[in-house]
């Protein structure tokens, strides 16, 4: 920190938006704190609507009929609910800093520390591969160490879901969504209620027929693991987010590993449990290894 004002790395890379000059106190006078110009309940619920209407339409689609073409174009606008909430939030905010801040994040590479590209780019691989060498004790296929470029993942609509997903959430919930909890709160509590709320953000594509997350709704312990690894996945995007100077581009590589891992090695669905508690376990090593980042509180004038 310096001088009287804080510094976005002291607040944990917010902008200079999200701060204000520690004002000097005259007698008789009550400190008052600028308010943050995030305002995470109008975006959440934006991203929600938009997104659970195209999903929820699909879903009414996919056993009455629809074609597959309008099926992939409900998926996807409802995927793009998330970047449409940050755009509009914006746009209300109507700070130039502030939008500033989000197209640097979203193209710039320079804020990407290349210490944590091993971590970006192989903890998902890494933990598949050490999941399923856990599981063949219990009965798990050798099979599953494979990789699999068959003609369901090489199509192009699953390759520009694969792709698109993860960039479209990432421009939203990165972009503004994790940073507007981020404002008012710790991080460790920001992960956990940002965690809860994208996986109940998924919901609908549990109903939407002959959607992964639809089979997965055969067993409540697959369903459970889903939920539980989202929450998970929040703790390592967001750490990844705050150590890369909240580069949008990292979370979105980290993502991205995330998603094609999982869609190229045939992993069986208790090998994905198993997965999710060894995500468990780096997050939980990651938040004691860096307490400071994930319970400190931020300094005055960030409203958290």
């Amino acid at each position: 920190m310096s001088g009287g004002k804080i510094t976005p790395r002291d607040a944990g890379g917010l902008p200079d938006a999200c701060l204000s000059p520690i004002p000097k106190q005259r007698a008789g006078e009550t400190m008052k704190e600028t308010p943050s110009p995030y305002k995470p309940a109008p975006f959440f619920l934006i991203a929600f609507a938009v997104t659970w209407f195209f999903w929820f339409v699909d879903a009414y689609f996919s056993g009455n009929g629809g074609s597959q073409a309008l099926q992939g174009l409900l998926v996807f606008l409802g995927i793009c609910g998330p970047a449409a909430a940050a755009l509009i939030m914006f746009w209300l905010t109507r700070s130039p800093e502030l939008w500033s801040d989000y197209r640097d994040r979203l193209v710039s590479l320079r804020h990407i520390d290349l210490r944590t590209l091993p971590f970006i780019l192989f903890l998902f691989p890494a933990l598949i591969c050490t999941a399923i060498a856990l599981s063949l004790p219990f009965g798990g296929s050798p099979g599953q160490f494979a990789i699999l470029f068959g003609p369901a993942i090489m199509t192009l609509p699953a390759l520009t879901g694969i792709f698109l997903a993860p960039a479209l959430e990432e421009a939203g919930w990165r972009g503004y969504g994790v940073d507007s909890i981020r404002s008012r709160f710790s991080l460790f509590f920001t992960s956990v209620s940002f965690g809860l709320l994208w996986a109940f953000w998924h919901t609908p594509l549990f109903f939407i027929t002959g959607f992964y997350h639809n089979s997965l709704l055969s067993s409540w312990l697959f369903t459970a693991n889903f939920f539980a690894s989202t929450v998970v996945m929040a703790f390592l995007v967001n750490w990844i987010f705050y150590r890369n100077n909240r580069s949008i581009i990292a979370c979105f590589l980290l993502h991205l590993s995330a998603d094609v891992s999982m869609s190229i090695i045939p992993a069986e669905q208790f090998t994905r449990c198993v997965v999710t508690v060894l995500m468990f376990l780096v997050a939980a090593a990651i938040v004691i290894g860096d307490r400071d980042l994930f319970f400190k509180r931020t300094a005055p004038g960030i409203g958290s």
